[in-house]
């Protein structure tokens, strides 16, 4: 599975997270093989689901299907996300309810735009579940899967969910191939000195083809995607392990901690230390200062 700039459910033994979001920030095109529902809290998220805009309103969620090409647009929008893999769904012996759930996503509705209240607020209802769920570990995973197998029962089920009106997305071009073959690479290779030669070289095109094919895919320079992709991971580190910011700078592929400093404090708005005090007062009920 791989979800670039998103949280990495591959490096997580239960593959599923849920993060709450006060701010979108905009997200280049990207796709992964995992479910990802994103529930607007207030305001308005904008996004494009292949290749087709949409809004999304406060009271309604985006459906994204494994496979779908998606961005976000910069909001304000608040929303509560949760993001996981089918393979969840594992059914009795003889089944493939994995398969059989992506399949019916494939040919449904985006978005919860055309539901009836109620099944609104029942999918507003398990996704509150799911972000009440104990720490505990063998509680925790006992919620979460009982929660996501009744999420699952609402968004592929035709009665509430019906077929949706945009090209069901088609196989990946060849251009999208080849991007993706990069994105893989810099998955790789992220913490090791990374030019855009070498990146060109992933993808098959030449150097000065290769940016500007880069560019219109993703709506960033290669070096920006990088350094950006680099600040993600740092973040994951940062909240997930103790790690010293000196180990953190050096796992997340920047060449010395003061030019991680810089660069995390230019994308963040925070130093990597303030930024990891905040997550944990965060917890803690505490306030950051």
């Amino acid at each position: 599975m791989y979800a670039p700039l998103l949280f990495s459910t591959s490096e997580k033994e239960l593959h599923f997270v849920l993060f709450h979001s006060t701010k979108n920030e905009a997200y280049p095109l990207h796709w992964h093989d995992e479910v990802e529902i994103s529930y607007v809290l207030k305001g308005t998220l904008k996004a494009a689901i292949n290749g087709d805009m949409i809004d999304v309103e406060e009271g309604d969620a985006v459906i994204l299907a494994p496979g779908d090409h998606h961005y976000c647009q910069p909001s304000e929008a608040e929303c509560l996300t949760v993001i996981f893999s089918p393979e969840l769904l594992g059914g009795s012996p003889g089944s493939d309810v994995p398969n059989e759930f992506r399949q019916r996503l494939a040919r449904l509705s985006r978005t919860t735009g055309k539901w009836i209240p109620s099944d609104k607020e029942r999918l507003a209802a398990l996704l509150k579940e799911l972000e009440e769920t104990t720490e505990e570990p063998f509680f925790h995973e006992l919620l979460v899967r009982s929660a996501l197998f009744r999420l699952a029962a609402i968004i592929a089920d035709e009665r509430v969910n019906a077929p949706h009106g945009m090209q069901a997305a088609a196989a990946a071009t060849k251009v999208e191939e080849r991007i993706g073959n990069v994105f893989r690479y810099i998955d790789a290779h992220y913490a090791e000195p990374l030019s855009l030669p070498e990146a060109a070289a992933a993808s098959g095109y030449v150097p000065t083809y290769f940016s500007r094919v880069f560019k219109a895919c993703t709506g960033m320079t290669f070096y920006d995607y990088l350094t950006l992709y680099r600040v993600r991971k740092a973040e994951m580190l940062l909240v997930g392990t103790k790690d010293s910011i000196q180990n953190v700078a050096r796992e997340s592929g920047f060449s010395s901690v003061k030019t991680f400093d810089r660069v995390f404090k230019e994308q963040t708005g925070y130093s990597p230390l303030k930024f990891r005090k905040q997550h944990a007062d965060s917890h803690t009920g505490k306030r950051a200062r």
